[in-house]
């Protein structure tokens, strides 16, 4: 009783702080929020390491180094080779351009075409869809050159946050489980409950990377074979970009497949266009949409429906970080209603009386003893 006046007065001042500290700590949320991610992935390495070396600090340095050793690899080489790639593309509608009076009148004859194709199967006007098309060749030409700045920026933005993820990656396989053993001792909760919760942020942590990595796995091997069939140059690579893209919410691969249906109708081959557009649309649109919610909502044993309606409002919400958040706050709230029911429970159970040592998350954050 002696205590609870210095305790009010120090939780009134933390209270008065926080805001302040929030917005501090805003423009370095979504670096944060990635490298906790990746850290709860790559914890067990860590781990691994630090059993057959004893130093802990050396095990963090070289888990967090091969991490961003090998994601900076992997985002170099794929930046060259798409740079290749679509110099390649470029120089062969150039010349395709060339044999057809330029630019203006390439996408002016494949317009023409398009219309005669449809106009010779469908009871349409030819001149108000060749005009609709022109203008939205032209709106979409706009947007692209309107955006460079926007996309150069991007790289800039990409570049700071990998650097500010790595950093706080080290930070948080060095001292990641003593910050969560020190915070669960300040929550008014048992043992079993605190433990209860943390397991279950780090299961959906789990869940959701493995979903969106093995649903992007899937289209791009979706997408690999529909290159291949249809002889285009480079197809696993261009494959393996489009299941890269499909991580990105609201665009996914069709970042990467429409530029090529589109450079189908320009080179003049329709069927490969719409065979391609049919089988993005149809085929790899559907993996994204039915196997990641029946992975993670299977590991998570909440409804598949629940957990994509979870990603999509995630994303509206928090950007690109909602479609992991999403789900991760569904799973979050879903723990914490279970725990206020057994609370609730006119017979409490055996396991609220837990020892300490008993809440010891596996291959994840630990409570203090």
């Amino acid at each position: 009783m002696a205590q609870r006046g210095p305790l009010i007065f120090l939780a009134a001042g933390l209270a008065a702080l926080l805001p302040v500290l929030l917005q501090i700590a805003w423009p370095f949320l979504t670096s944060f929020i990635l490298a906790a991610m990746i850290a709860v992935m790559m914890h067990p390495v860590k781990e691994w390491l630090n059993i057959r070396i004893h130093r802990p600090g050396l095990a963090t340095f070289i888990t967090t180094f091969s991490t961003a050793s090998l994601l900076g690899v992997l985002l170099t080489g794929a930046g060259f080779t798409l740079t290749q790639e679509l110099t390649a593309a470029y120089n062969a509608l150039s010349r395709r351009s060339l044999d057809e009076g330029g630019w203006p009148a390439l996408v002016t004859h494949t317009t023409d075409r398009l219309v005669d194709a449809l106009a010779a199967h469908l009871p349409v006007n030819k001149e108000a869809i060749r005009t609709e098309l022109i203008d939205r060749m032209k709106a979409a030409s706009g947007y692209l050159l309107g955006n460079i700045d926007v996309a150069v920026g991007g790289v800039t933005t990409v570049v700071v946050t990998m650097f500010l993820v790595t950093i706080f990656l080290y930070f948080l396989l060095r001292y990641g489980r003593d910050w969560v053993d020190r915070l669960a001792v300040l929550t008014p909760l048992n043992p079993r409950t605190t433990a209860s919760i943390l397991r279950t942020v780090h299961d959906s942590v789990v869940a959701n990377v493995y979903g969106v990595f093995a649903a992007a796995a899937a289209q791009g091997l979706l997408l690999i074979l529909g290159f291949w069939v249809l002889g285009l140059r480079s197809p696993v690579l261009w494959g393996t970009l489009g299941g890269l893209a499909s991580i990105i919410p609201l665009v996914g691969a069709p970042l990467v497949w429409a530029p090529v249906v589109i450079a189908f109708l320009l080179m003049g081959s329709y069927w490969k266009a719409l065979l391609l557009g049919i089988w993005g649309a149809l085929v790899v649109g559907s993996v994204d949409n039915v196997l990641r919610p029946f992975l993670v909502g299977g590991r998570e044993k909440q409804h598949p429906v629940l957990i994509a309606l979870a990603a999509i409002g995630g994303t509206y919400a928090f950007g690109a970080l909602g479609i992991l958040l999403g789900p991760l706050v569904l799973s979050l709230a879903a723990a914490l209603l279970k725990e206020i029911q057994q609370l609730l429970s006119p017979s409490p159970t055996a396991d609220d009386e837990a020892p300490a040592g008993a809440c010891d998350v596996p291959n994840g954050p630990r409570l203090a003893k």
